[in-house]
Formats: C-alpha cells, sequence, structure tokens
C-alpha cells in the first residue's frame, strides 16, 4: 500500500433484491444523543496511539487495536541508507530508531471502560499495517500486518498472519498467506452472522532490490492500477481461508469495508479517497461469492467505513469526522445531520471504523489527528456513539422504459413508454427526465468511460416530459425517423428525482438502452 499521504493526492429492484424495506429520502435521517468518548493515549508527550481497529468479542466484549510510538531512551538501530530509499518515505517519517507496540484494549461494560490486555513489540517501518484484527467465536485473536514494512533486511511479504490462543499474551506466526513475489497490505477483517471471516486484502507486486520495482513508489504506467483489492474469506474461524475474489476491476483500491446484507450477500463500499468510488455486491451461494457489476456511485461523497441498520440505512464515516447515510445501498450518499459543527471541523475519527449496534445506535472508532509524523501530533483514540433517527420514508419507486411498437408495419418506432410506479401503483404528475444521443456524437460512450453527468455536458439531448394519472408518460425522437442505415443507433436513459427534489420517492434511474434507429421485424 502507498504511504497514506500519498493516497490523499433501477435502485428499487436492487432493494427488493436484498430484502430491505423502503427507507428515508434526502433530510430523512439525523443523528441524535452524540458522544465523543476518550478512550486511551500513551503516557508519552505528544502521544502517537493511532491505526485502530474495532471489533466485538464472542461474550459482548468490544476491542480495540491501535500502534502505541514512543522514543526508547536509546535510539534503536536506524535502517540503512539503501533500505531508507527503497521505503521512499518523507523526511520525518523513519521510525526505525523508536519503539513501536501493537496494543489491544478490551471493555467488557459496553465500552463504558477499557483496559489494555497485550502490548507485542514490533518492529515495523511507518505503520504495523493491523488493521485486518478480529476475535473468533472460540476466543482467539486472528491478526494481519504489513510485513512488507518490516525492518527486517530481507522480510517474507507473504509472512503477514499471526493468531494467539491466550488473550494476546503470545502470538504464534502463520505460514505465509501468498508468495514473495507480491506484496500485500490488509485492511479490513470482519466477522459475518453465521460466523464467516473477510478479509479485504489488497494485492500488488513485490517492490524493493531484486525486483522490477527497485523502491516502493515506482508504478508500472502498462497496469490500470498498482493494487488489486480482494477479499479472502474463513469458514472455520481462520484455520484456512479460500483463495482471494478480486473485487472493483480495474479500479486502484487500498482500503475499503462492506456490510453483510439481509439476504446474506455482500455490499462492498468503494469509497471517495480514491477516483470513481462506488459500490459492487457479492451474491453469496453457500461457501461461493458471485460478484456483480461494479457501479459508480450516482451522488455524494463515499464514506471508508459502513455499517448497515436493520431498516436499510446505511451509515458511514470519512476520516476526520465527515458523517454522510446513504437509502439506496450506497447509490447516492449525502451528509448526516446531528454532527456537531464542532466534531467535523475536527480533526477526531481518522482512519475510522464504525458498527452498528442495533436499535439505532452506532459506535465509530479511530484516532485523532492523521498521518502525522511521529512527535508532530498528540494522537489520542476516541470513539463517537449516537442514534439515527427516521424522519420520514420515502416511498420505494421504479421507472420502467420501453420502445414502442408498429404491429402493422412490423417497426419498432422513435418513441417511447415511460413508466413511474410505487407499490405497483403509477405515480401521477411527475416529472421525468429523458437523454438521448446518437451514435459518435459529443456524449456517446460505448464503453462506459465517463459518468452520466459527464457524458450530459459533452453534448446530446435532453427531454423532459410528465406522468399523467397512471403513472405513464411518452416521448419521441423524431430525429431519428429519417434514417436508413441499419446500423446508425443511438442510447438512451431516462431518470426521476435525480437532484432529489422530491422528499417522498426514491431516485429512480433506468439502464442506458442502445437502439438502431432503423429496426424492422
Amino acid at each position: 500500500m502507498p504511504h497514506r499521504r500519498d493516497i490523499l493526492k433501477g435502485a428499487a429492484a436492487l432493494a427488493a433484491a436484498a430484502q430491505l424495506p423502503a427507507v428515508p429520502e434526502a433530510g430523512g435521517v439525523r443523528a441524535t444523543g452524540f458522544e465523543s468518548r476518550f478512550v486511551y493515549r500513551s503516557a508519552q508527550r505528544p502521544s502517537y496511539t493511532s491505526w485502530v481497529s474495532f471489533f466485538p468479542g464472542e461474550r459482548g466484549q468490544w476491542y480495540l487495536t491501535c500502534e502505541e510510538v514512543t522514543r526508547p531512551a536509546q535510539p534503536l538501530p536506524r535502517l540503512s541508507p539503501a533500505r531508507w530509499y527503497e521505503f521512499g518515505l518523507p523526511n520525518g517519517y523513519d521510525k526505525s530508531s523508536l519503539r513501536m507496540e501493537m496494543v489491544i484494549l478490551e471493555s467488557s461494560d459496553r465500552m463504558k471502560t477499557w483496559k489494555v490486555i497485550s502490548r507485542e513489540p514490533a518492529r515495523f517501518q511507518h505503520s504495523a499495517g493491523q488493521f485486518g484484527t478480529a476475535r473468533t467465536r472460540d476466543g482467539r485473536f486472528l491478526r494481519f500486518v504489513w510485513n512488507v514494512y518490516s525492518l527486517d533486511d530481507k522480510p517474507h511479504p507473504g509472512e503477514i498472519f499471526y493468531s494467539s490462543s491466550d488473550n494476546g499474551v503470545t502470538w504464534r506466526k502463520q505460514p505465509p498467506f501468498h508468495g514473495p513475489e507480491l506484496i500485500s497490505h490488509p485492511h479490513r477483517l470482519r466477522t459475518l452472522r453465521d460466523g464467516t471471516l473477510v478479509l479485504a486484502l489488497p494485492v500488488g507486486a513485490a517492490w524493493g532490490a531484486g525486483t522490477s520495482k527497485p523502491v516502493r513508489t515506482a508504478r508500472d504506467m502498462a497496469a490500470p492500477a498498482s493494487l488489486q483489492m480482494t477479499l479472502c474469506f474463513s469458514y472455520d474461524q481462520g484455520r484456512s481461508w479460500s483463495q482471494p475474489l478480486p473485487i472493483y476491476p480495474g479500479a486502484y483500491a487500498s482500503e475499503t469495508d462492506f456490510v453483510e446484507l439481509p439476504s446474506g450477500d455482500l455490499l462492498c463500499i468503494h469509497n471517495s479517497i480514491f477516483a470513481r468510488p462506488g459500490r459492487q455486491i457479492l451474491h453469496r451461494k453457500g461457501n461461493s461469492w458471485w460478484p456483480g457489476p461494479f457501479e459508480y456511485a450516482a451522488a455524494g461523497r463515499v464514506p471508508e467505513t459502513v455499517a448497515l441498520s436493520e431498516d436499510g440505512i446505511l451509515v458511514g464515516c470519512m476520516r476526520n469526522s465527515k458523517y454522510s447515510w446513504s437509502a439506496d445501498l450506497g447509490k447516492t450518499w449525502q451528509p448526516l445531520d446531528g454532527i456537531p459543527e464542532a466534531i467535523t471541523r475536527s480533526r477526531e475519527c481518522y482512519q475510522p471504523w464504525i458498527h452498528y449496534l442495533g436499535d439505532g445506535r452506532f459506535a465509530c472508532a479511530g484516532h485523532y489527528g492523521g498521518d502525522d509524523a511521529f512527535g508532530k501530533v498528540d494522537q489520542w483514540i476516541m470513539i463517537h456513539s449516537f442514534r439515527v433517527e427516521t424522519l420520514h420514508r420515502a416511498k420505494e419507486t421504479r421507472l420502467e422504459l420501453s420502445r414502442d411498437f408498429d404491429a402493422a408495419r412490423g417497426r419498432w418506432l422513435n418513441a417511447f413508454t415511460l413508466k413511474l410506479s410505487s407499490g405497483g401503483r403509477g405515480v401521477a404528475g411527475k416529472e421525468i427526465e429523458l437523454w438521448w444521443v446518437e451514435r459518435n456524437a459529443p456524449g456517446y460512450d460505448s464503453f462506459g468511460k465517463h459518468t452520466l453527468e459527464e457524458r450530459m455536458k459533452m453534448g446530446g439531448h435532453l427531454l423532459r416530459v410528465r406522468t399523467g394519472g397512471d403513472g405513464v408518460a411518452r416521448a419521441t425522437v423524431p430525429e431519428m425517423d429519417p434514417v436508413t442505415d441499419p446500423h446508425k443507433s443511438y442510447q438512451i436513459i431516462a431518470r426521476f428525482n435525480a437532484g432529489k427534489q422530491d422528499p417522498g420517492h426514491q431516485v429512480a434511474q433506468t439502464p442506458l438502452f442502445e437502439f438502431y434507429a432503423n429496426s424492422v421485424y
């Protein structure tokens, strides 16, 4: 994974498939009872306690992990100049002479108080990367680390997995997770309802002396991305793991999060730290997973950690307390009202990790500050807690587009019928946008290179029609009627409430159709 500073440089059918109810739309959700609670900092000032994992235990406990870095009385041996060159970090980010420890804190009283139960020495440059940590149902800790950042002269980058059977007192290194030709940066480890463990594991080509990438910051310009996000699954409490399943094809992703849907499928969220954020659903069939398409987000800032309530509300957090919510499984996002302005303007909850606790309650952990050099900011660990209140519910909305057919002439017309419905009934008096563009004109795009908004700015034609009492509207594209070339086509798409002007209904959009202008049966 690059240094974190480098990183910063129809919806209704989907909801039905996931067995989710109709949910609130714009302005329909807010946070109440917000509280920021201090958890931990080291005794040395400025304190460096950062990079949390946050996860439940098997008997109602909760756990937080962090890295604690302190300045020892006698500096530890520094990296060699050659090894420092390979890492390619900014000045001030060399931690080789400092003491690093991986700390685990436990709470047995619903997160009211915390105590340190494990403190493991760590020899890593910049970060141990222990974001992928979990507690199994049989009481073991599983920990994944960034061994590519090890201070060893020749670390095996696949030795990333450790386990502890004695509450974190001792740790046993497991066999290499992958070969030395690859590097990985474990990011998220969550437990599903049936105990299945899911590990988000970005994987890339090895770097360093003797490889095609002599330094960490080198990039292969022939590759669309230097890291491929994958998911690995364990069905036996971490004793064995599946082959990695790639997600987000062609997209760079070193960090991600995911939630289990009521159907048992997995909703993966590609956040707005990266270009072209979006989502992808993995459909579960027993112990196999079938990836649906990667879909770009239609609106809003996509958070980096997410949790799902039982009434279908996705709540997420972007670093430094930027909370948002989604009513359509991550297709669109909007800011979460009710978070105190002092918090949203603060540096709290960097690199956040959120959980849903039930009964409308959420908890999100992170550290104060950012990707700071040691000694620059007094960092500490906090937990935010709040409830999410539903003010009103938007109605499920479905939009259909069909091309009209002239049976007498055996010809499909350049005319269309649009039907807007909710709960199986037509929705009257609503404006529908219809955008179309002919083949090879500005805005036409067969391969999805640009977003719809980008394409609409490039060109094409925008029509607006209104539904009648039966929820039906009609539109024509007479410009295509004179066409005789059988290969001449155009693309067309319809959408409703794209700007969320109607808070009573969900956003609805058809697929992008491509039709031949001269189409005879």
